[in-house]
């Protein structure tokens, strides 16, 4: 059943039939790609009664999901129809601006909660897993647009169902299902691209670096596709052996994979006598894998659903395209592009910058209340800036009163604010001078005279920032050895959520000095222990400026 609900029905309002039941379709159908187009198409008759409630930002519920309705196209008298196309309800997250973020130390789930606006949080619910820390910045930008691209930094695949958004390593499930294809098969068309397909290679790295045993060679039956080997020259911008080694490795995985993508029509597809043995690909979903043999080449390769096109009204109409998103993982780590994002955040500007906001609801009262606790330390003595900014609802006229603290020593500075009932933004900036090098700890109090004032979570938004600052605890190497931290966690980040099957092989060794407390996640050690499951031992030289 496809329904049509006014544009200004809220979340929640959606169990009914909304406007009416748009039965009178004459065609209409759900495009949905891996991490990209979720959108709805339909055409319906213009002389129906229902055709006017088909109007630009409506909402049409198809399939159980909510779709937006963007354009609206009216055909001529003769033809008498009109073409609507439509988003799903999570393109909803384009009307939320943001002007700037800066996020030291981040997780997935704490830059998603960090970045995209209160009000649209109280509107989408997202999951995000909360494993790796990087940086994350964003400016001038739509929520939409921002969380793209922490997709885009962190890695991991999105799964939409209305106003539930969840972020996951990889969504779909291993089908066990194979398609032998060795012809030409009505209702399949199939691309296999090896043009740079390779079974050996011979890396090179800076000033002619090789390795001592020369060559890197593809594992399994691949590898013996021809008599012979087909040997491939890369050359790598790396001066250390390990690192070429490993950069070789990885990319003999997606050499020897060649480029397979097919498009499957059910329809076409049903009308051969073959047909049963493909009929189980219609109960694949997107992200689902699919193995695929290609019987003249002798090649096996594991492809997965990356868009898929349901007709809602005639169902084996429906179609499929696999594809092998291994191949283009290598091409998209772009590390000049990441060392510029990273180094301007950690290394390539004079002040560092600490963010932090409340994770719930703050009910501020007459009792003097801890509103945040901020840990954080310096290389070297410093001075620093705190901002405060704190967006509250007051349950009448009051006067609210903040205590600052360092160290469990109170600042003289002790804001009074009156505030009128309802709702109020307070703005304070606090030097922090003659801050010692070391570990500190900076905390927020409150109290009001009378009545209550509430913060809504993520509405105290406290900033640290100068010179020689570490986000964190413990910070235990200089920012030259984070930043290569960040450089190699987000290499192998990146690798291991969209190549789950790629098996890494490094040198391994226990960093005996990793302090037991995790969250401590500024040092380099803490960083690879954090989101890694065993330690790397990297040597870097840091030479002093003369």
């Amino acid at each position: 059943m496809i329904c049509v609900y006014d544009k200004k029905t809220k979340k929640g309002e959606f169990e009914n039939i909304g406007l009416g039941v748009l039965d009178e379709c004459i065609s209409a159908e759900i495009t949905e790609e891996l991490n990209g187009e979720y959108s709805l198409y339909l055409e319906y008759p213009a002389n129906s009664k229902k055709a006017n409630y088909l109007v630009e930002f409506n909402i049409i519920k198809a399939k159980g999901q909510l779709f937006r309705i963007y354009k609206v196209e009216r055909i001529g008298e003769k033809i008498g129809k009109i073409k609507v196309w439509a988003r799903h309800i999570f393109y909803d997250l384009a009307f939320y601006f943001i002007e700037a973020v800066t996020l030291v130390n981040a997780n997935m789930k704490e830059a998603i909660e960090g970045t995209i606006p209160p009000e649209a949080q109280s509107v989408f619910k997202f999951t995000a897993p909360e494993e790796n820390i990087y940086p994350f910045s964003i400016r001038n930008a739509n929520s939409l647009e921002a969380f793209f691209k922490i997709i885009q930094f962190y890695g991991g695949e999105v799964k939409r169902d209305n106003y539930n958004v969840e972020i996951l390593k990889q969504i779909g499930n291993n089908t066990g299902i194979l398609i032998k294809y060795g012809k030409n098969i009505k209702g399949i068309k199939a691309i296999i691209d090896t043009n740079d397909f390779a079974t050996k290679i011979y890396p090179i790295g800076k000033d002619n670096l090789v390795l001592p045993e020369r060559y890197i060679e593809a594992e399994g039956e691949v590898s013996k596709i021809l008599p012979y080997p087909i040997v491939k020259k890369v050359e790598f911008d790396t001066g250390d052996i390990d690192e070429l080694r490993s950069l070789g490795k990885e990319y003999i995985k997606k050499a020897s994979n060649p480029f397979i993508n097919i498009e499957v029509d059910f329809l076409e597809l049903s009308k051969i006598k073959e047909y049963e043995n493909y009929k189980s690909l219609t109960e694949v979903n997107l992200g689902d894998e699919v193995e695929v043999k290609h019987e003249l080449l002798g090649i096996t390769a594991k492809l997965r659903v990356i868009k898929k096109r349901i007709d809602l009204l005639n169902p084996l109409n429906t179609k499929i395209e696999l594809g092998n998103p291994l191949n283009t993982i290598i091409e998209k780590l772009d590390f000049e592009s990441m060392l510029e994002k990273i180094e301007s955040k950690i290394t390539g500007s004079q002040n560092q910058l600490i963010l932090k906001r409340n994770a719930d609801t703050l009910n501020i009262s007459t009792t003097k209340y801890q509103a945040m606790i901020i840990g954080f330390s310096v290389s070297a003595d410093t001075n620093l800036t705190s901002n405060i900014v704190i967006s509250g609802k007051a349950s009448s006229d009051l006067t609210l009163s903040i205590f600052f603290s360092l160290d469990n020593k109170y600042y003289d500075l002790k804001p009074v604010q009156k505030v009128a009932a309802g709702d109020n933004i307070i703005n304070v900036t606090l030097p922090m001078p003659q801050i010692t090098a070391g570990q500190h700890a900076f905390v927020i109090e409150m109290q009001t005279t009378s009545g209550t004032f509430t913060i809504e979570k993520n509405n105290l938004q406290v900033t640290i920032e100068g010179r020689n600052l570490e986000g964190g605890l413990s910070p235990k190497l200089p920012r030259a050895e984070v930043l290569q931290a960040f450089l190699y966690e987000l290499f192998l980040n990146k690798i291991q959520q969209q190549k789950q099957d790629i098996v890494i092989t490094s040198d391994q060794k226990i960093i005996s000095d990793i302090d037991p407390n995790i969250a401590q996640t500024n040092s380099y050690a803490d960083y690879l222990a954090k989101s890694l499951e065993y330690f790397i031992d990297i040597n870097i030289l840091i030479v002093p400026k003369l």
